[in-house]
């Protein structure tokens, strides 16, 4: 739904003239601004082109209400009627009378159909402005993140957390007033909201989002804010959701992404516990959001440093120019600003564990300064002439072929032997299906725990959609997609509708259609036909699900544990792939 006002009220020379501050606010779920008054006159506002304010909006009438400016001794007095309308003009949430004028104060909301219409004063109209939806948000964040990472440019993602009633009403007027082009904003939820703040330093912006907070509190509304940063806090938009959303709940609780279900999991774990036991540098290989830090933490609490620091620092986000006094420290003076000695990351975490996230992405300088650090085992802060010693492990992670990177010259041959004394790779979620029912699980007692709300649940359906998608953005992709299917679920179950299922429709490449050719399957009860599957890991599975279950004689308790999985993520991937369920105490028919 558009709105657009045109004015042509009363004024002095035939066009229309703002007076004494006053302009109008219009406000539809999706879009909204403001535009001058005149100083006094009799506007119309209603869906016709004739009338002076066009609202656009399919529950408005032709003329459905009238505003009258009147000059009085102390300021202008406002009085609103309806205009016969279909729907009614409200106000103060009492229907108006067609013909019986009614006092309004500035900043009192009158209610056209589903548009709110607001007189302000003394405040400098805006511009046209909407409330961007969470599906369009990301996908500005996704361009934001691509230009930023030819540019160099930084960016902020803020989520907003209102307690109690957020009316939009209330809310977007504050976010247009004081959120100024080019910054954009989303509803992420029904009190929750999320800003994209562009060509904006670190302390502007944390000054920003308190004073929008601040602002919401004189209204009386209560909120939280937290904010991630490109690149220092990701460089993909599931990385910067998963930051945020981190940051905006209480203090972790749950680890959930040490549950290693799957078989090849296992098998990692099993090589980082020996590699636990030792000092030898880890390289963690894996894509992005498949748990790589959640690896590296796993290492550090089944080593003897357990008891030390874990330090883990994002290569991509540190900054050329500070990134040496961060690592190594100063001494007082080293530089202007410098008023005092500070100690660098490293030091503070001697005797612990260093965890370097996106290696690759290291500066060639910086990679020379960190190989001498290894080798060394020491640190020269900035401005000192004295070395000092530390013990630390490192364990590394990227997302890219550092042998490709080697052999361009982006990354230091000596410093890649260095930290790749062993290599542990993590297998992407879509290999490692077995693990969502469980992670979903442990998400959202986790989500709930630390919201207070009661546990919910994930119905079939969505489970199904949850299995059948490929996960580009793995884990964390899927914990952002529970964290706002919690936020938006106002019952005990999770639905389809909770999910971003154009989204996910989009991004999952198997979902192209193929040829349906009739398979025989000798499990169930009478020969089932399946269509064939175009990706072929999926296939194999499914024909392991069948096997397995003619191997137990359609026993579902048997055939899951056959295949190592619980009954329970069984019964999800038989109602996945469209397998039905075998009927109890009937042995399977063979086919043929």
């Amino acid at each position: 739904m558009n709105t657009e006002i045109t004015l042509r009220g009363e004024s002095d020379g035939g066009g229309p003239r703002a007076g004494r501050g006053l302009h109008l606010l219009v406000m539809s779920a999706d879009a909204f601004f403001s535009q001058p008054l005149p100083p006094h006159g009799t506007v119309t506002l209603g869906r016709s082109s004739r009338c002076e304010i066009r609202v656009d909006d399919p529950l408005a009438s032709r003329e459905h209400a009238r505003l009258r400016i009147e000059l009085g001794d102390e300021g202008s007095i406002l009085s609103v009627t309806d205009a016969g309308s279909v729907n009614g003009t409200r106000l103060r949430d009492a229907r108006i009378d067609p013909g019986d004028w009614q006092p309004i104060r500035v900043g009192e909301t009158v209610t056209i159909g589903s548009t709110m219409v607001m007189v302000l004063q003394d405040r400098p109209p805006m511009g046209p402005r909407r409330l961007w939806s969470h599906a369009s948000f990301e996908d500005r964040l996704e361009e934001e993140c691509q230009s930023a990472a030819t540019s160099g440019a930084q960016f902020a993602l803020a989520r907003l957390r209102f307690a109690g009633p957020a009316l939009w009403t209330t809310i977007l007027p504050i976010l247009a007033r004081n959120l100024p082009l080019p910054h954009v904003f989303a509803g992420y939820g029904p009190h929750d909201y999320e800003l994209l703040l562009l060509e904006t330093k670190v302390p502007e912006a944390e000054q920003l989002v308190e004073e929008l907070l601040g602002v919401c509190r004189k209204v009386g509304i209560e909120g939280r804010a937290a904010l991630a940063w490109y690149p220092r806090d990701g460089r993909s938009v599931d990385a910067l959701l998963a930051r945020a959303n981190s940051a905006l709940r209480a203090p972790p609780g749950i680890d959930a992404g040490a549950i290693l279900a799957d078989a090849g999991m296992q098998r990692v774990k099993g090589m980082a516990a020996r590699a636990a036991s030792s000092a030898i540098n880890v390289m963690i290989l894996g894509e992005t959001g498949v748990g790589k830090e959640v690896l590296a933490r796993l290492i550090h609490r089944m080593s003897p440093r357990a008891g030390k620091p874990f330090l883990a620092l994002n290569c991509a986000g540190l900054s050329q120019s500070l990134i040496e006094s961060e690592l190594f420290g100063h001494e007082r003076g080293a530089f202007t600003g410098a008023v005092g000695a500070k100690i660098g990351l490293l030091e503070s975490a001697n005797g612990g564990t260093v965890f370097l996230d996106e290696i690759g992405e290291m500066p060639l300088p910086m990679q020379a300064k960190l190989l001498r650090v290894i080798e060394a085992r020491e640190v020269l802060p900035v401005g000192g002439v004295r070395s000092r010693a530390i013990n630390v492990r490192f364990v590394s992670a990227t997302n890219r072929n550092l042998e490709v990177a080697v052999e361009r010259g982006d990354f230091r041959r000596d410093l890649h032997f260095r930290l790749n004394v062993m290599t542990l790779s993590v297998p992407p979620l879509r290999e490692r299906t077995d693990e969502i029912p469980a992670l979903v699980d442990t998400f959202l007692t986790e989500i709930s725990e630390q919201s207070g709300r009661a546990t919910v649940e994930v119905s079939s359906e969505a489970m199904a959609c949850l299995l059948g998608y490929g996960w580009p953005g793995n884990i964390r992709e899927l914990k952002n997609i529970l964290e706002r299917a919690f936020v938006l679920c106002d019952g005990t179950v999770i639905g389809t509708q909770h999910l971003p299922l154009d989204k996910m429709k989009r991004d999952d490449a198997t979902t192209t259609a193929a040829p349906r050719r009739p398979v025989a399957t000798p499990v169930l009860a009478g020969p089932v036909l399946l269509p064939p599957l175009p990706d072929p890991r999926k296939a194999a599975e499914r024909q392991r699900i069948l096997d397995a279950l003619a191997e137990c004689a359609s026993n579902q308790t048997r055939a899951a544990e056959l295949l190592g999985m619980p009954r329970r993520t069984l019964v999800y991937k038989l109602d996945y792939y469209g397998i039905p369920r075998p009927q109890k105490g009937r042995p399977p028919e063979k086919s043929g």
